[in-house]
């Protein structure tokens, strides 16, 4: 009995120990495996250290280009406007043009949340665009006249305006002011970063208005889409409304969906002139909401600019857009371009407007942008001012030739829509719009004409 009880003890001290070896091992093995995970977590948080110093980095020499951008804008703009040579301004010209090209490339590459910078980065794009164009007035021959050197002038204030800004945020940014930690800091909609930097347009800069291809041509009152009608339908039955709209089409293949603001199926269209056309078609209600494609090699018009103008209308009422009217046209080549706007009520609705491009060698729509009609388009139940469009005429500005006159929805900023008067005048050969309130007589909004012979600022 004796051994027995010997034994059993024997026993429980030899499990007891083997248990605390395992015990230690265990412990061993995690203390080995915690040590591991540290290495491999102290790793990775070196690793994204790292990463965000150089995205940081990034940041940084993206905003100096931008202020370098800014700041050599202003200097070139001042000698223009000190400048009586042609040559020496039509070069200076297109390095203005170049600068705020690479200024909208370097604000795109800044983490910039929503459209904060919206008027920021569209003054830099006119900007651009419209000392292109005066560079390629020299080169023709011409000479700047008093209107352009009077914009020229309002370009070179506001550009003084946004650098001022711009380099007091620079300031702030060398005193530990880290791009990345703000862009991750959000105040409402929008991370600080963009908060800050959005000051750099200043309250008071006067952004000069300019259009390539018509008034509200870039009008996007709202993201939300509203005017779509009917129902969800598949490729197979948007494939058959292409064939209804395209009767002149040889083959027709499907590129797949895009699903962003508006959910879409794609297509390549093939007509029997041998052009190519790129489609896309609404997944509701299976509207065409744009067409984008090159016109014929052919220099040989076989249509009129009448033939033309039914050929537009005809099919943007075959896609949905209801008592469309052309409120504007250009010729470009062998290409017309159009605006179309619907009307209510005999008042010219801008905020839905319709963009068409038709090939004058083949009759075919080439160019078509209907996004803003299916953004914007509702009922409205407008009514007729009780003021007349003559009431207010004597509001425009001494100087200015009335060329004509009529009832519009303007699309205003901070989303507003008003019915205002619209008078298109001249002045000094250039074309401008002035939108006075229908009901007050108050002036909305001024627009002045750019031409240019790019045609593709239209589509």
């Amino acid at each position: 009995m004796k051994e027995d009880v010997l034994s059993v003890n024997h026993s429980r001290k030899k499990r007891a120990k083997g248990a605390i070896i395992g015990l230690s091992i265990a412990v061993g093995v995690l203390g080995a495996s915690t040590i591991a995970l540290a290495c491999v977590y102290a790793h990775t948080q070196q690793m994204a250290n790292d990463y965000g110093v150089q995205l940081e980095n990034v940041y940084q020499k993206n905003l100096y280009d931008l202020v370098e951008s800014v700041n050599n804008t202003e200097i070139k703009l001042g000698k223009i406007l000190a400048s009586n040579s042609s040559e020496f301004q039509k070069k200076t010209l297109m390095e203005v043009s170049q600068n705020s090209s690479l200024a909208q490339n370097c604000i795109s590459s800044l983490p910039i949340s929503q459209n904060e910078l919206a008027d920021g980065v569209k003054f830099i794009n006119q900007m651009s665009g419209y000392t292109s164009t005066l560079a390629d007035k020299l080169a023709k021959g011409g000479e700047l006249d008093s209107t352009d050197l009077s914009t020229l002038q309002r370009l070179h204030e506001s550009v003084v305006d946004m650098k001022n800004e711009i380099n007091d945020f620079v300031r702030k940014v060398q005193k530990n002011y880290s791009i990345l930690d703000q862009s991750m800091n959000l105040d409402g909609d929008f991370n600080n970063f963009t908060i800050d930097l959005g000051k750099m347009r200043g309250e008071d800069v006067d952004y000069p208005a300019m259009i390539y291809d018509g008034p509200f041509s870039d009008a996007e009152l709202d993201m939300t889409v509203k005017g779509l009608k009917g129902a969800e339908l598949n490729k197979e039955e948007c494939r058959k409304e292409i064939e209804k709209t395209f009767k002149n089409y040889a083959d027709i293949d499907y590129a797949g969906e895009i699903n962003s603001r508006f959910e879409t199926y794609t297509f390549h269209v093939t007509n029997t002139d041998s052009q190519r056309l790129f489609v896309q078609v609404s997944k509701i209600g299976g509207h065409i909401l744009t067409v984008s494609g090159q016109g014929s090699s052919n220099s040989e018009r076989n249509i009129t600019e009448d033939d033309a103008k039914k050929i537009a209308l005809d099919f943007a009422a075959e896609n949905g857009i209801e008592k469309g009217e052309i409120v504007w046209q250009d010729v470009l080549q062998n290409n017309i371009y159009l605006n179309i706007a619907p009307t209510e009520n005999g008042i010219v609705l801008y905020p839905d407007l319709v963009k068409v491009k038709v090939d004058m060698s083949s009759g075919t729509v080439i160019g078509y942008d209907s996004t803003n009609y299916f953004l914007n388009h509702i009922p409205r139940a407008l009514k007729t001012p009780s003021k007349n469009v003559n009431d207010f005429k004597n509001k425009v500005p001494s100087g200015f030739q009335i060329l004509s006159k009529r009832l519009v929805l303007a699309p205003l900023d901070y989303g507003r829509e008003v019915v205002c008067f619209e008078y298109k005048c001249q002045k000094d050969g250039s074309t401008y719009y002035f939108y006075l309130n229908a009901d007050s007589g108050e002036q909305e909004n001024v627009l002045k004409v750019i031409d240019t012979d790019d045609g593709s600022k239209l589509m």
